[in-house]
């Protein structure tokens, strides 16, 4: 809970300061946003940690290869970006361009997950007699 609280208060303090610098000049008002933002992406990254270890620890459980939880790993990531590149762009007023970058993140995603896909078909199909 007061991992929440620190986030959120960042949150706010972000949107306060993003408000104040945009009343007298906007353009340092979406800097000052863009900030914020990376601000929070940093703050969330060093938040990540137990995740990761659950998945390690399902991972091992499991027999899974390395490179299938590092494949999984860099999909979550990807996917985060991608909603992060999107939300700042929409941020900027360019809702076109988070279109577009949404667009992308999915079709990367989508290519990323070959790998994973032919892993478990290959699972799926020694488990038939």
């Amino acid at each position: 809970m007061t991992n929440l609280a620190k986030l959120l208060g960042l949150i706010l303090l972000g949107a306060l300061c993003t408000m104040l610098v945009m009343a007298a000049n906007r353009e340092a008002g979406k800097a000052v946003r863009l900030c914020a933002s990376v601000m929070l992406i940093t703050a969330l990254v060093q938040q990540i940690q137990p995740v990761v270890q659950a998945l390690q620890d399902f991972s091992a459980r499991a027999g899974l290869e390395s490179g299938t939880l590092a494949l999984l790993m860099r999909l979550m990531a990807m996917a985060y970006l991608t909603e992060f590149a999107a939300q700042a762009c929409r941020d900027a007023g360019e809702e076109g361009m988070a279109q577009k970058a949404a667009l992308a993140g999915k079709v990367l995603l989508a290519a990323q997950t070959v790998p994973l896909v032919s892993r478990i078909g290959e699972m799926a199909f020694s488990l038939l007699p």
